[in-house]
This record gives structure tokens, C-alpha cells and sequence, in this order.
């Protein structure tokens, strides 16, 4: 791969892209269509990149930093993005599970057609993100801050937010349209003001949380704990 390559955006190669990583001049690159998974990307500047094709699974990306990137049919299985930030990002038919988002800032992504089931969201801070057709099925949402979010499902299908962990989590506006949190934890969780018409939460735990102003009619409550 030559540097002229380089200098024109594209990046094809993992030794290409390592060598830009050492240099922190990823920013507004195009990412694709090759393999590397476990590559380290911490603290980096990933503003304006796009992710297209490409094998990241296992990748390190701790405190790095995405503002308006995107991500398209790539593999992020596994990959680390602990207390970074996702700025305006756009994810589509990748597929992100057990992603480590734990301690992240997460502000008006858009993240979907996805596959996010057993995401780490421990700790998080989401805000006016939307979920579309995504599958969440047991993420962790523990502890979590998520203020207009919202969890929009597939077409003539609810949301998965089946065995979901929410516990001591603080949510302020989020609308969950009709999504089905079969089983979810969410002890000692926090609902303001959030949508939960139709929601399916039979055999979900919901000792200790505290609904306030939420809208609630439709909720499927059989075999709850409260």
C-alpha cells in the first residue's frame, strides 16, 4: 500500500492503518476491507472515520474518541470502547455484540440495523441516541444515564430488550415503543417521564424502581416482581 493511498483517505491494510495509529491521523479516513482484529486504537481521534467492511473484533479503542463516523458491515464483536465518546455516529448492519461500552458518552448516535445483544453499557451515559431494530438482548444497562433515548423496533416487530440488566439506572424520557423487556432487572432503577405503553415486562424484577410520570398503559406486568 502506497503512502499516496494513504494520503488520499483510504485505508486498506492493517499495516497501513497501525502505522496511522502510531501517528494519531485516522481522523476523516475511510476504513476498509480487510482484517484486524485486537488492533489498539486508545485514545485516538476517529472524528469523521468511516468503518466499512473491516475485522475489528477484540479491537481496543479505550477513551478513543468517534464524532460524525460511521460504521457499515464490520465486524466490532467484542471490542473495547470504555469511557469513550460516540458523537453523531452511525452504526448499520454490523455486528457489535458483547461491545464494551461501559463508562462511555454516547450523544445522538444512531445505531441500527445492529446485532448489540450482551453490549456493556455499565456506567454510560446515552443521550438522545435511537436503537433502531437493534437486537439488545441481555445488555447491561447497569447504573446507566440515559436521557431521550429511544428503543425503536424492527418493522411489524417490537424492540428485543429481553433479560436486560437495569439496575440503579436513571432514565429521563426514553420511549421504549412497545419493546419487550421479557425478564429485564431493573431494581432500584429511576423511570421519568418515560413511554412504556405496551411494553412487555412479565417475569421482569422491578423491586425498588421508581416510575414517575411514565406512561404506562398496555404494560404486560405477568409474573413480575415489584
Amino acid at each position: 500500500m502506497s503512502d499516496q493511498s494513504a494520503d488520499a483517505g483510504l485505508v486498506q491494510s492493517r499495516r497501513q492503518l497501525e502505522r496511522l495509529v502510531a501517528d494519531d491521523e485516522l481522523a476523516g479516513r475511510t476504513i476498509q476491507g480487510f482484517a484486524a482484529p485486537g488492533v489498539l486504537l486508545r485514545s485516538l481521534d476517529l472524528d469523521g472515520v468511516v468503518i466499512e467492511r473491516v475485522d475489528l473484533q477484540d479491537a481496543d479503542g479505550e477513551d478513543a474518541r468517534l464524532e460524525r463516523a460511521e460504521i457499515r458491515q464490520s465486524d466490532l464483536r467484542r471490542s473495547r470502547w470504555h469511557r469513550g465518546l460516540w458523537n453523531r455516529v452511525k452504526a448499520v448492519e454490523s455486528d457489535l455484540t458483547q461491545i464494551d461500552l461501559s463508562g462511555a458518552h454516547l450523544l445522538r448516535c444512531d445505531l441500527g440495523p445492529v446485532r448489540m445483544s450482551k453490549a456493556d453499557f455499565r456506567g454510560a451515559r446515552l443521550q438522545a441516541t435511537t436503537f433502531k431494530s437493534t437486537e439488545l438482548y441481555s445488555a447491561d444497562f447497569s447504573r446507566a444515564v440515559l436521557a431521550k433515548v429511544v428503543f425503536d423496533g424492527y418493522d411489524g416487530s417490537t424492540v428485543s430488550l429481553s433479560r436486560t440488566e437495569w439496575s440503579n439506572a436513571a432514565l429521563f424520557e426514553v420511549d421504549f415503543r412497545r419493546a419487550n423487556l421479557y425478564g429485564a432487572v431493573l431494581r432500584e432503577a429511576l423511570l421519568f417521564r418515560c413511554d412504556l405503553r405496551g411494553v412487555n415486562l412479565s417475569s421482569a424484577d422491578l423491586r425498588g424502581a421508581r416510575l414517575v410520570g411514565c406512561l404506562t398503559n398496555g404494560v404486560d406486568l405477568d409474573d413480575a416482581t415489584i
